[in-house]
């Protein structure tokens, strides 16, 4: 069968024969393998169980995306899920700081803030490399990132420290290089999450949240960076459940303010805006569908094939796959989903595989490479790109009491009050007050962690400050607030009924570290010591020490404004 789209043509840059496999593949499906192409679920469970799950619904999805598992438990569950797959499977991971959180092995190199605030578009570029060359060598082959997006309100609770700043240039310049680096390193970039966050204070998460910039103003932002990557050659990009109201009345004059859809289901913005306008042919998937922004406007039942009939190639996720699958099927009875609309979007499903020469890896058995490949994890270049990019990104803001560096000498009895949240998706792991406290003891100090009992309450909160002097010699405040899969923002929330508020700032040295929310000084305007260091990790908090104690000079160049002084009347005193 011939098919829509231009598979010459960028991103995809197929020969004839790709091209036939391609057009012949389609031709031999039924109508149930073709459904199920449009479906990428989680693959959580052992391979044996979701073979089985798949063999009963009759579903061939067009690939999985999996958590974080050992390399050598990864690659196997890989290739027995590829040795199973009549149609080679497009396997990704959800990657935004390293290949960590798809190969619990992989290097952890740093959120994209903390990577932009080396202002060096270089680290971007490796970073994607590093995490492509890994991906690799377990037989993964997409990434969902880099994310694309311009943190332009601090309270956004999801953007942050994921994206590489506010500035639409520089995101620019770093998401051309991660792009870059990914494609070098042997896997697809997934762009995200178009038609853009960072604007709202909202989460997609929990409701379709909006963009609400003019088309003048978007195209100057946002657009600026989609452009420039799909004229370099993007291959996919992830829709989501944001709103962009201004362009999709420009479209659809006529459409009502309850009417405006979600990326992840408008025609406007997937086909008017993104394929018309700004010329993608490359894959489009939604984001999660388990999100509540997607069931917003439609019903599931309605919204999981309108997804795919407004624009979308592959439908993300699932809530209950066998219901969903049902949906996607009634939506093709039913006119939802046109035979034209559906071949589409297989040809491009099946173009970006071809693109990756995945059928003619499955031919000759090196779809996933020998175990010898894992001794990529074992490179010592990967840990020293993950040290530099530490380095290269902890962020000095201010230090108008001249503190720094902290010695024994000056300040040897310090007073620690941590301020984290429960260890979540996007802060897995959690503690890293600890080793923080454990750093400072290990370079002579003598910490005191605030605990919450009623004694420390009394001492920080009650006590007369001469008191508190005779026993410690400065304060710290050591952030770990990263947002949770509830949370809707990512806040200072005192710990002890206020009593450690910032309220001895004039008169004992304070200092507050962050490792994660860059915008802290919201909350903490005055305080007179301020570090970012954009990712929390066992790495940068040794490497945060190191630069307190003096060892090593902050080299950080803040990609967002800390001060927040569009939002508040902040200085830098």
């Amino acid at each position: 069968m011939k098919i829509s789209v231009d598979l010459k043509a960028k991103p995809f840059y197929l020969d004839d024969e790709q091209i036939a496999w391609v057009e012949s593949t389609i031709g031999s499906m039924t109508i149930e393998e073709k459904l199920g192409q449009l479906f990428l679920p989680m693959a959580p469970t052992s391979p044996e169980q979701e073979i089985a799950k798949y063999n009963r619904l009759g579903l061939h999805p067009c690939g999985v995306l999996l958590r974080a598992t050992p390399s050598a438990e990864i690659r196997e569950k890989i290739a027995k899920l590829q040795e199973y797959a009549k149609i080679p499977l497009l396997i990704a991971g959800d990657l935004d700081r390293g290949s960590y959180n798809m190969i619990s092995d992989g290097t952890q190199y740093g959120h994209e803030m903390l990577l932009a605030a080396s202002r060096d578009p270089q680290m971007a570029y490796r970073g994607g490399k590093i995490l492509a060359e890994e991906c690799c060598a377990v037989g993964a082959n997409w990434n969902f990132g880099p994310v694309v997006d311009i943190d332009m309100n601090p309270f956004n609770p999801i953007t942050n420290v994921r994206t590489f700043g506010s500035d639409p240039e520089l995101v620019k310049e770093f998401a051309l290089a991660s792009c870059r680096g990914m494609r070098d390193g042997g896997i697809l970039p997934c762009a995200k999450h178009f038609p853009g966050d960072g604007v709202d204070s909202r989460d997609q998460h929990f409701l379709s949240s909006a963009n609400m910039l003019s088309m003048e103003e978007w195209d100057a932002t946002f657009g600026k960076v989609y452009k420039a990557l799909i004229d370099d050659g993007l291959e996919t990009i992830m829709t989501v459940h944001i709103m962009q109201p201004a362009y999709t009345k420009h479209f659809s004059p006529d459409t009502k303010d309850e009417d405006v859809l979600p990326g992840s289901l408008s025609k406007e913005l997937n086909i008017k805006l993104l394929r018309e306008k700004l010329g993608f042919n490359g894959l489009l998937i939604t984001d999660a569908s388990g999100m509540s922004g997607f069931t917003d406007v439609l019903p599931r039942s309605v919204a999981v094939p309108t997804a795919i009939a407004n624009g979308a190639d592959i439908f993300l996720f699932h809530r209950d796959l066998e219901e969903d699958f049902d949906s996607m099927k009634a939506g093709y009875e039913n006119g939802i989903i046109t035979d034209e609309r559906l071949n589409e979007a297989l040809a491009r499903i099946l173009g970006i595989k071809a693109k990756l020469r995945l059928h003619e890896k499955k031919a000759n058995g090196t779809l996933v490479p020998p175990e010898s490949a894992l001794e990529i994890f074992k490179r010592p270049e990967s840990a020293a790109f993950a040290k530099e990019a530490a380095d290269k990104g902890i962020t000095l803001v201010k230090d108008t009491q001249h503190i720094l560096p902290l010695s024994p000498e000056k300040t040897k009895r310090i007073f620690v009050i941590p301020i984290t949240v429960v260890p979540n998706y996007h802060n897995p792991n959690g503690g890293y007050e600890k080793r923080f406290c454990k750093d400072l003891e290990e370079k002579g100090f003598e910490v005191h962690m605030y605990d919450g009992s009623p004694e420390d309450m009394n001492t920080i909160g009650r006590i007369a400050i001469r008191d508190f002097k005779k026993q410690y010699d400065a304060i710290i405040y050591f952030l770990n607030i990263a947002t949770s899969n509830s949370d809707s923002a990512a806040r200072i929330s005192w710990p002890g009924t206020r009593v450690t508020v910032t309220m001895m700032i004039h008169d004992v040295p304070n200092l507050m570290v962050s490792v994660d929310n860059p915008y802290h000084l919201i909350d903490a305007p005055r305080i007179p010591t301020y570090i970012n260091a954009y990712n929390s990790s066992d790495l940068v908090v040794d490497t945060l020490v190191e630069k307190l104690v003096g060892e090593s000079e902050f080299k950080g160049v803040s990609p967002v404004d800390p001060f927040v002084k569009t939002f508040f009347f902040n200085t830098d005193k």
